[in-house]
């Protein structure tokens, strides 16, 4: 192999290289031929000639051609014959070789190309001309006429053929259609003309058009008519081309097309010919097999190859007309007129009078043909007035002018609906609402007629190429969405329409929407993605309850998703899930996929678009920033995403004043922008301390809370906006320990600001100030508002300064190595003292006007009131743990402050109207369900920004929980301090405003639903609730008066623990260890309730028939007095059992009581846990049971076997049940909210767990009373195993276990018998009767309950009477098996027998004739049965009467209708 030449080598190289190929002799891959030159003379001189012009060949060339070889990779095409004709490739050689011509001495090169290469001019030297010798001519014929007739459109119609054309002109049209008559040019003689058939014959054979399937003769046409048009058909002589079949593939491929056509007509005349022999019937028959034979669009083809049916009818029926046939089915114009054709010109007057009669309609699809006139009829009048003084307007063009007619009426609302249409505002519009079309709501494709775009119609105008037409669409979907929110549509919809939306794509359109250049297309998109994702009400309540006791606290918007599993039972993770499957599930998640924060980086710092865009653009961070910690924490690591926001919306120098519309949002301070770092601020201590130390937040704080609202250079409102939003910041940073440094250096301009609180009054103002002094009084108190709660925050702070530093002296060297703590804040509680007296000041002041205030206050004046008591309530709360307490002055200021403030308020007007609307804003009266659209992948608070009605009950606008809150805090606050002034409080406790508050919110008990964030809203009624079941708590140890409400208190602390959510652990914790379980709130204990029960069992068993099963006698125990006392006396190991079941989740424990007692050092963020529900659940009283089953499972699943339990379990299991017992008995009210089905699945988990452990005697003491009340009337009427019990998976499951155990361990067990026989009572599902009567037949055999001591009534088990025949076909084979008998199981003996006995002699199901055979088949069973007491108890049965041994008596003799019942099953 040849070496190639390599960089760097010199020429001598080369010339080495050279001479080494020279010397293999290897042939070259190219030649150079010299041409000649076609200037000179070539003769003589063939030398010269080789050596004038280049000529460069390269091996695989195709000579022919100008390209190389595989320069195009299109497919072969077919050879022409010209091309075959060629000689092939081996005459020039192998393809790949060089190809060598050889020349003649004196040949020139290019000559001896062309001779050898067969160029296009070979083909073009061989075209030779056609003979035409003997061709026919034809002269032109002669004319009448000196000049042609002009004509005019509309007077003649038809065509010269019935070939489909294309869409032509009106002239082409025109000239088609019109004969040689008409320019006076004579045809053929009339004689020579073939007579037409009668108009009325329904095949014409002399029509030029294709006969269609659809004009085949139809039934009614007569036997007559065919026979004429046989006989025309076979009558006619002259060649007719065929239409259907034309023979276009012959005649193309055919090399003799003559002969071809030839062949076509031969094949038509056959074809005519067996038309024509056809009779009418066999016509019929064939057009009705060829219907249904051949597709519809095939027939419609066909049908479009016929000849059109002519306008113009005979004037008489008897005499045909003679017409040329050229004159009349040649035209393509529909007249209502039929006029006669014309060889002369008409007269313009003629023609004038006749266009206003006369509409003409072309016909372009046809091709010639006349209609029906049925579109004409359609057309009516034209739409305008056609007149003789507009040029070239005589005739009306009606296709062209059908435009200007008014749109049809819409088609009547269908029964199911209709698709929705929407305007440009986002609003439904009505199918007949009367919109001018120059609205621009018609211009759409389907329905021109309704007004508005469909969802359809708007997704495709969204990818438009016409940038206009997307951002219309974008922004009416933005509209559509906004509306849709706020449940201000203009309509009513079917379905929800956003989670439609959500499914159909909206949000990967807004986001790819979002990549657009155009800035038109931009906005569009940013205001749709804003309308989406938030609800807009949810910010302006939330910065509402800001202020309230624990408003900072917020719940993350994200939704519950359920971990999914792939085949190999292992979590799918996010990122394996598609973009469309993760928004179907979080659509906060999906964006953040789909890098939404780096493209709205991109749009705030380079695009800088104008102020709305920027101010949705920081409303959707502030929504993603709500989502949860994750997604906050992708918003903090966005390259130079809160750079811009802090850069160009919160300057800190001076900006440029602008009017009440922000025009230019760049370098001008933004409300949202502040809000977006408090939100950030919120999810945690170190987002905090990140803006804190990177982006300066302080400075920006500062720079907005120290100048006064009136001073800053922006609109009033937006002041105090920007001022309130700035302490909110910094409220929250204090809430963690934070910017504690500022308060002191600000410390002289906050003493200011109480002094001009001092001033301030909660009064309404009068008629005589204006709206705008209103509105910025209310925004003072707002400002006024967040200014305490930021002192409140400074005030815990300073609180825990003293047991910080504690702790820190406590601490070993080595632990504070390993676990390090947050050092003591910078202030202490002598930096905060000086705030107690002007804060009392206010206090006083606010709510000695509230005392003597008869008229309505605002929501601003109450919650600035609520403000000032929960900081005095940390003031106190704080003050007892500093060394500089003094007890003596603490308790005067305790006294001074409940003797002339809190009492003479509390036993005021003002506070039972404040209990008023606590009962009338409760969550009782609200549902669980939000009125609003729920979207499960992106929940929010569903709040309506301006319908009350619309938002969550206890957070209203008029809601008065956050002030009360706060005055049951500053009283529990006290009483816990200054426990003699309990009594005092004892009439607020008794007061009857009160305790009809809390019997709705007991009668009513909420349970918020899982699946909607509105639910959360109800912590804020919590703390009320919290509050006053510790103010009765602490009155309740100083006033015996106050006992007779205990029940009462008792039921809200029940109802309250059920009721509690996630972040108030705190709460549940401290009902149980000082609440639920306390002798105070369970007086019944302490006035002799134990022995009243004794007494009122041995009445009501005095008072009973004899003949009533007893239910005593199957236990011979304590009585249900001893039991209520024994449980009564055990209330301190019940407490401790089910603290230390709830105390298990110690972590979030701690946290929860971090931010309930207000300790800023512990407090690692705002946000809640996840909304999941209630955090007790319903049955709470049962779980150490569920816990002590679960366990025993884990245990056998290991192979241990569960013999016997520790004293401490079996203690555990009397406790559980004792308090069931206790609060069935005291409190049944409290316990309606758990199905009694649950409630008795609960207690299968004893029966289920060991082996004997419901044979002990603490714990068969308990179930035996427990189950006397779940068997009397009220709770077998609410006992329901038809529907699914709550916390089971399959109840028949849990059944067929229970029977397999009894089966096993129960020994006849009469105990479990009775829980044996609740799920298989008559009302409940056959499958359980079929668990116990099939599946489990050995039950049967220890099922010894006796009759009299059933404690459940035997009626249930008899009645309604069985209805299943399978079920009874079972009772029949156990009872004549034996496997049932009265010795062994009398309760199923009878159930049997009476079923049986009803089910055969019933008249029921006469009419079906299976049900008649089934009952003969089973009474000759019952006849053939060798045990004849069991055939005499059947047969025979009467009813249930527990007098008689077997329960059941019977007849003395059969009774008639039985007897012939049984003679008819006899003689069958």
């Amino acid at each position: 192999m040849i070496r190639r030449p390599k960089p760097g080598e010199s020429e001598e190289d080369l010339l080495r290289l050279q001479e080494e190929f020279l010397a293999r002799e290897v042939a070259s891959s190219a030649n150079v031929v010299k041409k000649g030159d076609k200037r000179k003379n070539v003769a003589g001189t063939a030398q010269q000639n080789r050596v004038e012009k280049d000529v460069v060949q390269l091996p695989g060339a195709d000579p022919s051609s100008g390209l190389p070889m595989g320069a195009t990779s299109d497919p072969p095409k077919k050879k022409s014959k010209f091309r075959s004709s060629r000689p092939a490739a081996g005459d020039y050689g192998v393809r790949g070789q060089r190809i060598e011509i050889d020349l003649d001495r004196d040949e020139d090169p290019e000559v001896a190309m062309e001779r050898h290469d067969t160029h296009i001019t070979s083909v073009l030297s061989k075209i030779m001309e056609h003979d035409t010798s003997n061709a026919a001519v034809h002269l032109p014929r002669g004319t009448t006429q000196g000049f042609p007739t002009a004509l005019h459109r509309g007077h003649t119609t038809g065509a010269q053929n019935g070939k489909p054309h294309k869409k032509r002109s009106l002239f082409a049209q025109q000239f088609e259609s019109s004969t040689s008559n008409q320019f006076g040019v004579s045809t053929e003689p009339q004689s020579e003309q073939p007579i037409r058939a009668p108009v009325s014959s329904s095949i014409q054979p002399h029509s030029t058009h294709p006969m269609r399937v659809s004009d085949l003769p139809m039934a009614s046409s007569s036997v007559e008519e065919n026979m004429e048009m046989g006989e025309s058909i076979a009558a006619e002589s002259s060649p007719q081309e065929p239409h259907v079949i034309s023979g276009a593939g012959l005649l193309q491929g055919s090399l003799d097309p003559e002969r071809a056509r030839k062949d076509i007509q031969q094949i038509h005349q056959e074809n005519l010919g067996r038309l024509s022999a056809m009779s009418e019937e066999e016509i019929l028959q064939e057009q009705q097999k060829l219907r249904q034979m051949l597709d519809p669009n095939l027939l419609k083809f066909l049908q479009s190859k016929g000849p059109s049916k002519p306008t113009q009818k005979p004037t008489s029926s008897s005499t045909p007309t003679s017409k040329p046939q050229a004159d009349s089915e040649n035209d393509s114009m529909d007249t209502e007129s039929s006029a006669p054709m014309a060889t002369e010109p008409i007269p313009e007057e003629k023609m004038t009078q006749e266009t206003s009669k006369q509409r003409v309609h072309f016909d372009d699809n046809a091709g010639g043909g006349v209609d029906d006139g049925k579109e004409e009829q359609e057309l009516g009048e034209p739409p305008i007035e056609v007149k003789k003084e507009w040029v070239n307007m005589n005739k009306v063009e009606s296709d062209k002018i059908s435009w200007l007619k008014d749109m049809p009426k819409p088609s009547a609302k269908a029964k199911e609906g209709y698709q929705a249409r929407f305007d440009f505002n986002g609003m439904l519009v009505a199918r007949d609402a009367d919109i001018p079309v120059r609205e621009g709501l018609h211009h759409h494709g389907e329905e021109q007629e309704v007004p508005g775009y469909s969802l359809e119609e708007l997704f495709t105008l969204s990818r438009s190429s016409v940038v206009q037409q997307r951002v219309l669409a974008l922004q009416t979907l933005a509209r559509v969405l906004y509306n849709c929110r706020i449940s201000d549509i203009g309509g009513e919809l079917m379905e929800p329409l956003v989670p439609k939306l959500l499914e159909a794509g909206v949000l990967f359109l807004f986001r790819w929407s979002l990549d657009d250049v155009n800035e038109g297309v931009i906005t569009a998109c940013i205001e749709g993605l804003a309308a989406l994702l938030i609800q807009p009400g949810d910010e302006s309540t939330s910065d509402r309850v800001f202020s309230w006791y624990r408003g900072s606290e917020t719940t993350p918007m994200r939704p519950v998703v359920e971990d999914e599993e792939d085949e190999s039972g292992q979590k799918i993770e996010d990122k394996e899930k598609s973009d469309p499957q993760l928004a179907s599930q979080d659509v906060i998640k999906a964006l953040l996929r789909m890098s939404v924060l780096e493209r709205l980086r991109y749009i705030l710092e380079v695009v800088r678009p104008p102020a709305p865009v920027v101010l949705n653009a920081l409303a959707i961070l502030i929504r993603i920033a709500r989502h949860s910690q994750e997604a906050t924490h992708e918003i903090m690591k966005c390259p130079r995403l809160m750079q811009t926001v802090f850069a160009e919306f919160l300057p800190l120098a001076s900006w440029k004043s602008q009017g009440d519309v922000v025009s230019e949002a760049y370098n001008y301070p933004l409300i949202p922008a502040l809000k977006l770092a408090r939100v950030i601020c919120q999810n945690g201590r170190h987002f905090a301390a990140t803006l804190l130390t990177k982006y300066n937040l302080m400075s920006v704080v500062v720079r907005y809370a120290s100048m006064e609202p009136v001073d800053m250079p922006m609109n009033i409102g937006e002041a105090f906006q920007l001022s309130t939003e700035a302490f909110r910041v910094w409220q929250v940073c204090v809430s963690y320990g934070l910017a504690c440094d500022t308060y002191r250096d600000l410390y002289p301009l906050l003493m200011q600001q109480l002094q001009v609180f001092q001033r301030l009054s909660i009064l309404p103002l009068d008629s005589t100030h204006d709206a705008s002094a209103k509105a910025a009084n209310r925004l003072q108190m707002t400002r006024a508002c967040t200014v305490l709660s930021m002192l409140e925050g400074v005030i815990h702070v300073a609180g825990s300064a003293v047991i910080l530093q504690q702790k820190q002296t406590m601490r070993s060297d080595e632990q504070s190595q390993q676990h390090p703590r947050a050092p003591p804040p910078p202030i202490d509680w002598s930096h905060v003292s000086g705030l107690m007296s002007p804060l009392e000041l206010c206090a006083k002041r606010w709510l000695g006007e509230m005392t003597n205030c008869s008229d309505v206050l605002e929501a601003e004046a109450l919650s600035l009131v609520g403000s000032s008591l929960n900081f005095l309530a940390s003031v106190y709360e704080n003050w007892t743990r500093q060394p500089s307490y003094s007890p003596v002055d603490c308790l005067q200021h305790i006294e001074e402050l409940v003797t002339r403030l809190l009492v003479p308020f509390m036993t005021s007007t003002s506070f039972y109207s404040v209990v008023c609307n606590l009962k009338s804003h409760s969550s009782v009266s609200h549902d669980g369900n939000s009125s609003l659209p729920i979207i499960s992948a992106l929940p929010d608070f569903s709040c309506h920004p301006e319908d009350q009605s619309l938002v969550y009950p206890c957070v209203k606008q008029t809601s008065s929980y956050g002030f009360a809150a706060g005055l049951l805090r500053l009283v529990t606050t006290l009483l816990k301090i200054h426990k003699g002034m309990a009594a005092k409080f004892c009439p607020i406790i008794e007061s009857t405003y009160v305790t009809e508050y809390l019997k709705a919110v007991c009668k009513h008990p909420h349970q918020s639903s899982a699946s909607q964030l509105v639910g959360s809203w109800a912590r804020y009624e919590h703390h009320v609730l919290y509050y006053l079941v510790k103010l009765y708590y602490h009155v309740a140890q100083q006033s015996e008066s106050c006992h007779q409400y205990s029940i009462l208190y008792h039921s809200t602390a029940l109802v309250l623990l059920t009721s509690l959510q996630s972040g108030q652990e705190h709460y549940v914790h401290d009902l149980l260890s000082t609440v639920l379980f306390h002798t105070d709130f369970l007086a019944e204990g302490r006035i002799g309730d134990p022995i009243a029960s004794d007494l009122a069992d041995m009445l009501t068993m005095n008072g009973k028939e004899e003949t009533a099963p007893s239910t005593n006698s199957s236990h011979q125990g304590p009585t249900r007095g001893e039991l209520l006392q024994d449980a009564y006396d055990h209330l301190g190991s019940i407490r401790h059992l089910y603290m230390v079941y709830f105390g298990a989740a110690a972590q979030a424990l701690t946290r929860s009581r971090a931010r309930s007692l207000h300790q800023p050092h512990d407090i690692d963020t705002l946000s809640l846990p996840e909304f999941t529900g209630p955090l007790v659940p319903m049955d709470w009283i049962f779980l150490p049971l569920l816990h002590l089953y679960v366990e025993a499972q884990k245990a056998e699943m290991l192979g241990k076997t569960v013999k016997s339990f520790p004293p401490h379990i079996l203690a555990s299991i009397t406790d559980t049940l004792r308090w069931v017992f206790m609060l069935e008995t005291w409190r049944p009210k409290c316990l309606q909210m758990v199905p009694q089905a649950a409630k008795v699945a609960r207690l299968y988990c004893i029966f289920l767990t060991g082996n004997d452990l419901f044979m002990e005697d603490a714990v068969s003491g308990f179930l035996w009373p427990i189950l006397r009340i779940y068997t009397q009337p009220e709770y077998l009427k609410a006992l329901d195993f038809n529907v699914p019990v709550p916390g089971v998976a399959s109840f028949h499951d849990l059944y067929m276990s229970i029977l397999t155990q009894y089966e096993a361990v129960s020994f006849g067990n009469r105990l479990f018998a009775h829980f044996i026989l609740l799920p298989i009572q008559q009302q409940f599902n056959p499958s359980l009767r079929k668990a116990v009567w099939f599946d489990r037949v050995g039950v049967l055999r220890s099922l010894g309950l006796p009759l009299r001591e059933c404690a459940i009534p035997l009626t249930n088990f008899l009645e309604p009477k069985e209805t299943n025949p399978e079920l009874v076909e079972i009772y029949l084979g156990c009872v004549a098996s034996g496997s049932v008998r009265p010795s062994w199981s009398p309760v199923m003996y009878l159930v049997a027998v009476s079923h049986l006995s009803k089910f055969l002699f019933s008249r029921d199901n006469l009419d079906q004739v299976e049900a008649v055979r089934l009952k003969l088949k089973m009474i000759r069973q019952v006849l053939a049965l060798k045990d004849k007491v069991l055939q005499q108890q059947i047969l025979q049965y009467q009813g249930l009467d527990l007098t008689q041994p077997l329960g059941f008596n019977l007849y003395p003799q059969l009774p008639l209708e039985r007897l012939e019942i049984l003679q008819a099953a006899e003689q069958r």
